[in-house]
C-alpha cells in the first residue's frame, strides 16, 4: 500500500535490474530510518518469448572449414572486404554447404540484459548493423515494469494507426493484461544461403530452446510470439503452417515480407544489385556504389552466388505473384508479349537455358571451372547446370508451393508501399535495333525472345543480341541492345506493393508505411509502434489457457 499521509515519508521505487542470466533484482542501500516503503514493480514468472527472424543477409555467417571467412553486420562497414571479392571466391565461399550461423556478432549496450544472456538469445547472430538498435528498442518497450503507467504501450491506448485493414486501437484492459507477462525478445539466425526450409528448422529448434529453458526455471511458458522481416517471414510462415509448429506460437508479426516473391530478385541476378536512382550527394553516390559491389555488382558476381544458394533463390517472383512481370519493350513502343504467360516461372523463366534474357546464365554459374579442354569443361557447364535446375525444381518451386497462402491465423502485417522507393513490379528490358538497322528491315517484325547474345562479357544492365527478322527481304537479322529497366512500382526499394500486400486477406491487421526495406525496423516509428501494438493483442490469446491467471 503506498504511503499518502503527509506524516510519513514518501515510498522508494526500487527500480528492477537483471542478473547475467536475466532474472530480475532488486537493488537498495541502506538509508537513515524513516517510514518510507520501498516499491519494487513485480516481474512476472509468466513468460511469452518474442523470437525475432530477420532477412536475408541478415544473419552473421563464418567459414565451416575456413573461421577467417565471415559474413558479419556488426557496422556499415563490417563487410567491406566483400567488395574486393571475385564471382570466384564468392562461389567458393558463399555457399550453403561452405558457411554456418556465427554466433559472435556485436551486442547493443542499451538494455538491461548482461551480454552473456543477449548471446544465449542468439542476438550474436543477427546483423548489429541493421538489427541491435531494433532489438534492444523492443527489449525495452515490452519489458517496461516501471512504466506501467506512462510507458509506450500506456501512450498506444485509444491511437488510431490508420491501418489499412484491421485498425483497432489498444484498450486498457489490454495493456493491462500485457504487463501482467514477460516478454524476452530472443533472436533467430540462419544460413540465408541455405533452403528456407532448412532454416525453419533452426527456428524450430529456437523456439523449443526457449520454451525448455524457461520451463526449466520453473517459470509458465507454453508459447512464442514470432516477430520476421523480409525472408524471414517465409521462413517463419513454413515453420508455422507447414511444419506444423502453428500450436507452439501464439501469432506472428510479419514486416516487408516478399510474401509472393520480388521482381528485385531477378534483376538482381541478371544484371547485379541496383543502386538506388536521383539525385545524390557524391557521399551517398560512393555509399551505394560499395554497398552494390559488397552484394553482388554484376550477374557473374550474384549468379556464382544465387545459382547454388536456394534461399535468396526463394524470394524470386511465386505463381501468385501473376504472369507477365518479365517484359521486353522495343522502341517506338512496338511491346511483345510478356513472360510468364502461364503462370509458370520456373519452365518459362528460371530453367530457360541459353536465352540470353533468362534467369541464370550456364557460363556464369561455375567460375571455379578453369578445366582448359573444351570437352570438359563444357561437361562441367552440363553438369553445373542440372544440379542448378534439380534445385530450382526441388528446393524452390516445391517451397513455394508448400507456403501458398499459408499464414498463422493469428498474424499481423506492415508493408512499404511509397512512390519514394519504388520497386521492382515488373522488369523491362528495354532496347531496340542499333545503327539504323530497323530502316534497312523496312520495319519489320522481330521476336527478341528468340535473339542471341553476341557479347558474353554484358554481365550489367545491357544487352547486344542478334534478332531475326520476321517475313520477306533480303535482310534476315539485325543488332539490338537492350537496357534494364528502373523500379516502376511503390513499394521499400525491394519488395513492390503488390508482394507486400498480398497476405491482406489472411491477416488480423494489416499497416501501409513509408520505408525503405533494410532499415524498416530500424528508422520507421510507426513500423515499430504497429509492431508492439500486434504483440499486445496477439497476446490477448492466453485467455483460457493454462498461461491465464484465475482472474481471466
Amino acid at each position: 500500500m503506498t504511503n499518502t499521509d503527509e506524516k510519513y515519508a514518501p515510498d522508494r521505487h526500487i527500480p528492477v535490474s537483471y542478473d547475467r542470466y536475466g532474472n530480475p533484482q532488486w537493488h537498495t542501500v541502506t538509508s537513515p530510518p524513516d517510514s518510507s516503503v520501498g516499491i519494487c514493480m513485480m516481474v512476472s514468472l509468466r513468460v511469452i518469448p518474442v523470437i525475432f527472424v530477420p532477412g536475408v543477409m541478415g544473419s552473421n555467417l563464418k567459414g565451416i572449414k575456413d573461421k577467417s571467412v565471415k559474413w558479419r553486420m556488426d557496422t556499415k562497414t563490417s563487410a567491406l572486404p566483400w567488395f574486393t571479392k571475385d564471382a570466384a571466391y564468392r562461389k567458393q565461399n558463399l555457399n550453403p554447404q561452405a558457411m554456418t550461423v556465427d554466433d559472435g556478432g556485436l551486442l547493443p549496450t542499451t538494455t538491461q540484459q548482461h551480454p552473456d544472456e543477449l548471446r544465449r538469445r542468439g542476438w550474436g547472430e543477427v546483423g548489429a548493423y541493421s538489427y541491435a538498435e531494433w532489438l534492444a528498442w523492443l527489449e525495452n518497450q515490452l519489458n517496461d515494469v516501471d512504466q506501467a503507467r506512462s510507458g509506450l504501450r500506456h501512450q498506444m491506448i485509444g491511437v488510431s494507426m490508420a491501418a489499412t485493414k484491421g485498425e483497432e486501437a489498444l484498450t486498457r484492459d489490454e495493456v493491462a493484461l500485457s504487463y501482467r507477462y514477460r516478454f524476452p525478445v530472443w533472436a533467430c539466425g540462419y544460413n540465408w544461403l541455405d533452403d528456407n526450409k532448412a532454416s525453419a528448422g533452426l527456428l524450430e529448434k529456437r523456439i523449443q530452446y526457449a520454451l525448455d529453458r524457461y520451463r526449466g526455471e520453473g517459470k509458465t511458458c507454453d508459447k512464442v510470439i514470432l516477430v520476421t522481416h523480409s525472408m524471414g517471414g517465409l521462413v517463419a510462415r513454413y515453420a508455422s503452417e507447414v511444419m506444423g509448429l502453428k500450436d507452439s506460437i501464439y501469432g506472428i508479426v510479419h514486416g516487408v515480407m516478399p510474401a509472393i516473391g520480388a521482381a528485385a530478385t531477378y534483376r538482381r541476378i541478371k544484371s547485379g544489385t541496383e543502386r538506388p536512382g536521383g539525385l545524390v550527394s557524391p557521399k551517398e553516390w560512393a555509399s551505394d556504389v560499395v554497398t552494390s559491389g559488397i552484394l553482388g555488382a554484376n550477374a557473374a558476381a550474384n549468379t556464382a552466388v544465387m545459382s547454388g544458394a536456394p534461399g535468396p533463390l526463394q524470394l524470386l517472383p511465386t505463381p501468385e505473384y501473376g504472369n507477365g512481370w518479365l517484359k521486353i519493350q522495343q522502341d517506338g513502343g512496338n511491346g511483345v508479349p510478356a513472360l510468364p504467360q502461364h503462370n509458370d516461372p520456373y519452365n518459362e523463366i528460371y530453367t530457360v537455358r541459353g536465352a540470353w534474357w533468362s534467369l541464370i546464365d550456364d557460363q556464369l554459374i561455375n567460375p571455379l571451372n578453369t578445366e582448359s579442354d573444351p570437352a570438359k569443361r563444357q561437361a562441367q557447364v552440363d553438369r553445373d547446370w542440372v544440379t542448378y535446375a534439380k534445385m530450382m525444381r526441388d528446393n524452390v518451386r516445391l517451397f513455394h508451393q508448400d507456403i501458398a497462402g499459408k499464414y498463422h491465423s493469428n498474424t499481423y502485417a506492415f508493408y512499404g508501399a511509397d512512390a519514394g522507393h519504388l520497386a521492382y513490379g515488373n522488369v523491362t528490358w528495354q532496347g531496340g535495333s542499333r545503327w539504323g538497322e530497323a530502316k534497312l528491315t523496312g520495319h519489320r517484325t522481330t521476336d527478341p525472345w528468340q535473339a542471341t547474345a553476341l557479347d558474353p562479357s554484358e554481365i550489367s544492365t545491357t544487352r547486344t543480341v542478334a534478332t531475326s527478322v520476321q517475313g520477306p527481304g533480303w535482310k534476315k537479322g539485325v543488332n539490338q541492345g537492350y537496357t534494364i529497366s528502373d523500379p516502376d512500382e511503390p513499394g521499400d526499394g525491394t519488395v513492390p506493393k503488390r508482394s507486400g500486400m498480398a497476405p491482406e486477406r489472411h491477416v488480423h491487421s494489416l499497416l501501409q508505411v513509408v520505408c525503405g526495406h533494410e532499415p524498416a525496423y530500424r528508422e520507421c516509428e510507426p513500423a515499430k509502434h504497429f509492431t508492439v501494438r500486434a504483440i499486445v493483442k496477439i497476446a490477448q490469446a492466453v485467455k483460457g489457457t493454462a498461461m491465464a491467471y484465475p482472474d481471466l
